[in-house]
C-alpha cells in the first residue's frame, strides 16, 4: 500500500490531520465580465420589453375609453335621426358646411354642430322649443376626448314614392389623450342613418 507523502500539521492536542488540497476551481475576472455583460444585455431587452407592454396597454386603455365615449353620443345621435325627419345642414351656430345638422327630433328640434372654436374640439347640442339658439348649446361629448372632425352628408331629401327617405352620414374624428404619459389615440368613425318615415 503506498503511503501518504502529503505533510502533516501538529496540532495542540498532539494529533496529527492532513491538510486538505489547495482547490483551483472558480471563474476567471474574463469569465465574470463576459457573464456579468450577457446579464446586462438580458436585463435592458426584457425592460425594453416591458415598458413597451405597459405603453401598448395604456393605448388599448385610450382606445376603450374613446369607444365608451363616444358611443353614448353616436348612439343618441342616431336614435333621434332614426326618429326624426326634415334633416338639414344648417349654419346656425357653425358656419362651415357639412359641420352642422338640424332635424326635428320627437321631443322637438335638435341641432348638433362641431364648435367653430378650434381651441375647443367639442360636439355641441342646442335643444329649445320652439327655436334652437347656440345661446343655450351644451358640450354633448365627454371632456375626456378631443372631436377633430364633425362631418354630415345627407341624401334622399327629395319628396316622392321613388325617394323621400333621407338618410344621414355621419364621421367623427376622436382624440383621447392619457393624462400620465402624453400618449394620444385617435379613431376615425363613421355610422349612416336613415330617416323611418318616408317623406311622401
Amino acid at each position: 500500500m503506498a503511503k501518504d507523502k502529503r505533510p502533516y500539521t501538529a496540532e495542540p492536542s498532539g494529533f496529527r490531520l492532513r491538510t486538505k488540497d489547495i482547490s483551483t476551481d472558480g471563474f476567471t475576472l474574463l469569465e465574470m465580465i463576459v457573464s456579468t455583460g450577457i446579464f446586462a444585455v438580458l436585463v435592458i431587452a426584457s425592460m425594453g420589453i416591458m415598458i413597451s407592454v405597459s405603453k401598448a396597454q395604456l393605448r388599448s386603455a385610450n382606445l376603450q375609453a374613446i369607444q365608451d365615449n363616444i358611443r353614448f353620443s353616436a348612439e343618441l345621435i342616431t336614435k333621434e335621426l332614426r326618429t326624426g325627419q326634415n334633416y338639414q345642414l344648417t349654419a346656425l351656430c357653425n358656419l362651415t358646411s357639412g359641420k352642422e345638422i338640424s332635424f326635428d327630433s320627437t321631443s322637438g328640434p335638435r341641432t348638433y354642430y362641431l364648435h367653430p372654436d378650434p381651441n375647443i374640439k367639442a360636439l355641441m347640442r342646442v335643444k329649445e322649443n320652439p327655436t334652437p339658439t347656440c345661446d343655450n348649446a351644451v358640450q354633448f361629448t365627454s371632456e375626456d376626448i378631443e372631436v377633430e372632425n364633425f362631418f354630415v352628408q345627407l341624401r334622399g331629401q327629395n319628396v316622392g314614392p321613388d325617394d323621400g327617405q333621407p338618410m344621414a352620414t355621419i364621421v367623427l374624428k376622436i382624440t383621447a389623450t392619457d393624462p400620465n404619459t402624453e400618449t394620444k389615440t385617435t379613431m376615425n368613425l363613421q355610422t349612416t342613418v336613415v330617416q323611418r318615415i318616408r317623406d311622401l
